[in-house]
């Protein structure tokens, strides 16, 4: 039932909540903020329980973008303040309705980039220990560290050129002798490649990946 509930929430607009927010039907308005900001919570302290959960991309924008790392729980709500509560309702709908908003859905993600970049020697899914997990588990943090560095620099522009390409590029750098344990370097060599990558794109034709590591990688960060 509380699944319906929050489904049928976040199938609302903008125009219902703008009814909700009248004198006559604030308390049910009141309800609504509750409901969600129960359930975003809940699904915080699923992401914080997993040392991989606070890279999910639904978690991160709420944080860095937004501000809030916790909803408060809305005991009490005022009408005058009905455009920030329509702000935050919006904030928490938002989150609730991405994939990477639960630990489940963050870690299907994270399974399809794992099969992707597969032969990249940056991920592992099952461990003998936790030794072994510890050592994959601060690789795969590092990634998504230093690859929502270039996100939060270069913005929708990644998403425009090639995601997965960048993501693919970012797991060789990485993986290279001599610039494995230099993340300057790594974040330099990056930046120099999408720069190409943007170029390319503009100028109607294709950088060669293989070239890019021996031409430019090798030969000026190495």
């Amino acid at each position: 039932m509380a699944k319906k509930i929050i489904k049928d929430i976040l199938n609302m607009d903008y125009n219902d909540f703008m009814k909700f927010t009248k004198k006559e039907n604030f308390s049910q308005f009141k309800t609504i903020l509750q409901t969600l900001s129960q359930e975003a919570n809940k699904r915080i302290k699923e992401l914080n329980s997993d040392p991989i959960g606070k890279f999910s991309p639904a978690y991160k924008h709420l944080r860095e973008d937004e501000g809030i790392k916790s909803f408060k729980p809305y005991k009490r709500i005022s009408t005058k303040k009905r455009n920030e509560l329509i702000h935050e309702v919006t904030v928490m709908k938002e989150f609730l309705r991405a994939k990477s908003s639960t630990l489940s859905g963050w870690n299907k993600i994270r399974s399809k980039i794992q099969k992707r970049l597969k032969s990249s020697n940056m991920f592992k899914s099952t461990y003998k220990n936790k030794s072994q997990a510890s050592y994959w588990i601060k690789k795969e943090e590092r990634f998504w560290d230093l690859y929502n560095k270039l996100v939060d620099e270069f913005g929708g522009i990644i998403t425009n050129l090639d995601s997965k390409k960048i993501q693919k590029m970012l797991t060789k750098i990485m993986n290279i002798k001599g610039m494995k344990n230099n993340d300057d370097l790594i974040q330099e060599a990056m930046e120099d490649y999408i720069d190409k990558l943007y170029r390319a794109k503009a100028k109607g034709y294709k950088i060669s990946d293989a070239e890019f590591i021996e031409k430019e990688v090798k030969l000026k960060y190495v």
